[in-house]
């Protein structure tokens, strides 16, 4: 049985399938990209002015042509192939753009708080992918360095390689964007030595305009990546009452439909090009009209979407450390704990935020993102089971111990370091020992790590040939170190 069968069968998914295909036909999706609607025109869809009805036959068809698995390549971090019967899997953490939250005071991001979040995910155990967000303050960079520095520094500063980036190219016609995201693949793909266009070095993202909607720059996006070899994934983030209907089962039709359009179109253009399902929809608080992530509605739309992905036998992307909470307090970790618990629990194949989340997205907290780790550290254990073979029942050592002996002898054996979680932050002293050694918090503890953890970090050696490459789109301030 598939984990999210728990929570939702397989009769019950196919049927939000089946309702999904009948949204799309009765219903439609308005397309705001008019190179998108001739594809679908021509195809046998009925577009009327920007909204397209797109027959159950056609996206049924479009599922058939789709690969259940792909490979990334990169020199940098080596090979992944992500696929439902794939052990690969990339993960990152929350990197935050907008706020950050440390020592319990919430403030815009900074440039370096930037460079301090990009340090932690270096130097993170849980994280597969170091990734450096798009400088706030961008005074002094020319127009080149402020559509491809993030790349750029990721290449140059990081030993872990970014299979998911892009351009920066907010504002920008489809012309010049198209621009810019082939200059960041040329940039990946001759940083690394891979030249052969069918290798992709990384994928395309898209987000849906929930409900039913898509706008022209993911679509744009889409379509570049398709022309050149790159694997698409696609996650709506809709809110029930507001963007999506009030019940998880409304929800996941209106988002699936969603997904299922952007599939169609790239099979339509490219059959056999590889997709990633994606989903990061959550609740909605109505009582003061905010999304809500940490909530058991968003661990059930993680599992929703698992079932979704297994009926199309497809890689997805879900969840992460998600929270509404603003400070490092027990909303905060029990809201972590259910969603960690959710995204792991259903193997994802791409994770975004699996550490560091406040805020609903918004807010990033490096003291949480150590603790977040503790927290995938656990429930990575859990998973595991319980191991039961000749070796773990350990009936001779039973034997020999027998009653009232002592299990606490000789070296420490390698199935009690294989078989016991030992948390390296979460406090098990004895409660008299740690009052009198001071009484420190676990947020004082996490403080502390933070700083041990960026000092440790360490930049990758270049060749002189990498650092020309990059070089030209490396701001001054940047150009020799971080």
């Amino acid at each position: 049985m598939k984990s999210y069968e728990k929570f939702i069968s397989k009769e019950e998914i196919k049927k939000i399938h089946d309702n999904s295909l009948r949204i799309l036909e009765e219903v439609g999706v308005v397309i705001e990209n008019e190179r998108a609607l001739k594809i679908f025109k021509d195809a046998g869809a009925e577009v009327i002015e920007s909204k397209v009805k797109i027959p159950a036959k056609l996206v049924e068809n479009a599922i058939k042509t789709v690969p259940s698995s792909f490979v990334l390549h990169s020199t940098i971090s080596g090979d992944v192939v992500l696929g439902q019967e794939s052990k690969d899997r990339i993960t990152m953490a929350n990197c935050s753009r907008v706020y950050i939250s440390e020592k319990g005071q919430i403030h815009k991001v900074s440039n370096e708080d930037n460079i301090r979040q990009f340090k932690m995910s270096e130097t993170s155990p849980i994280c597969t992918v170091s990734f450096c967000e798009d400088m706030p303050d961008r005074e002094g960079f020319t127009k080149d360095q402020i559509a491809l520095s993030t790349t750029a520094m990721n290449l140059r500063y990081s030993s872990k390689y970014a299979y998911y980036s892009a351009a920066n190219t907010k504002g920008l016609c489809t012309e010049e964007a198209d621009y810019y995201r082939l200059k960041e693949l040329e940039l990946k793909k001759h940083f690394q030595g891979i030249m052969q266009k069918e290798s992709p070095v990384s994928m395309v993202g898209a987000n849906a305009l929930s409900p039913l909607t898509y706008d022209r720059s993911p679509i744009d996006n889409v379509l570049f990546g398709l022309e050149h070899n790159l694997p698409i994934w696609i996650a709506p983030c809709a809110m029930p009452m507001l963007t999506a209907p009030p019940s998880i089962a409304g929800l996941m039709s209106t988002t699936n439909a969603e997904v299922l359009t952007g599939l169609t179109l790239t099979q339509l253009v490219k059959p056999g090009h590889p997709f990633l399902y994606g989903n990061v929809s959550g609740s909605t608080d109505m009582r003061k009209i905010q999304l809500a992530m940490g909530s058991p509605e968003t661990a059930l739309i993680i599992y929703a979407t698992a079932g979704l992905a297994d009926l199309y036998n497809l890689p997805f992307r879900v969840g992460g450390s998600l929270s509404d909470g603003k400070d490092l307090d027990s909303q905060a970790g029990a809201e972590s704990m259910m969603t960690i618990y959710a995204t792991l629990d259903t193997d994802a194949s791409f994770i975004m935020h699996l550490a560091g989340t406040l805020g609903a997205y918004n807010v990033v907290s490096l003291e949480k993102y150590i603790l977040d780790e503790e927290i995938v550290g656990m429930v990575s254990r859990l998973l595991k089971g319980i191991r039961v073979d000749e070796e773990s029942l350990r009936f001779e050592e039973i034997k020999k111990v027998g009653p009232r002996g002592a299990f606490f002898y000789g070296r420490t054996p390698k199935i009690y370091r294989e078989e016991v979680y030992l948390s390296k932050l979460f406090n098990k002293e004895d409660a008299s020992t740690w009052q009198n050694a001071g009484a420190k918090s676990i947020a004082a503890v996490a403080c502390e790590e933070v700083e041990k953890r960026i000092a440790s970090y360490k930049e990758p050696e270049l060749t002189k040939e990498q650092l020309d490459i990059v070089g030209e789109y490396l701001p001054p301030m940047y150009k020799e170190h971080i």
